[in-house]
């Protein structure tokens, strides 16, 4: 299998994930549990999946540097290590906005992480498309 198949491989396990979490897992969360059982599993899930989203990103870089990958396709591996490192470290700052009540930090960087995941959505969205 060619490195840059398994690139697109990686980028499609990334979308899953997004999309997973985001049409499926969250909106059950929060429609089924209660919402102490929610916050405990929501504090436990997306510190994971912004540590999975980033070390695709970083089996991404490796498959890089062994094969002839084009400027998008640094892109895409830059913006899927980068933006979900940053999303892990403002968990902890986000989880105390949401325990201090401060409601316009919260938002803030909750709108901030989720800006940044759809950035890493549509990167791996578009890129098998631009990507020869």
């Amino acid at each position: 299998m060619q490195l840059l198949n398994i690139q697109f491989l990686l980028s499609g396990l990334v979308i899953g994930i997004i999309l997973f979490q985001t049409l499926l897992a969250a909106p059950i969360v929060f429609t089924s549990l209660e919402t102490g059982q929610a916050r405990i599993f929501i504090r436990k899930i997306f510190p994971r999946i912004f540590m999975v989203l980033f070390f695709i990103g970083i089996l991404m870089f490796i498959i890089c540097c062994f094969s002839k990958p084009t400027m998008f396709q640094y892109y895409i591996t830059f913006i899927t290590i980068c933006l979900p490192a940053v999303c892990a470290l403002m968990v902890p700052a986000t989880n105390k906005a949401t325990d201090d009540n401060n409601q316009i930090r919260f938002k803030f960087l909750h709108s901030l992480s989720v800006i940044f995941t759809m950035i890493v959505l549509v990167v791996n969205l578009i890129g098998p498309f631009i990507i020869k």
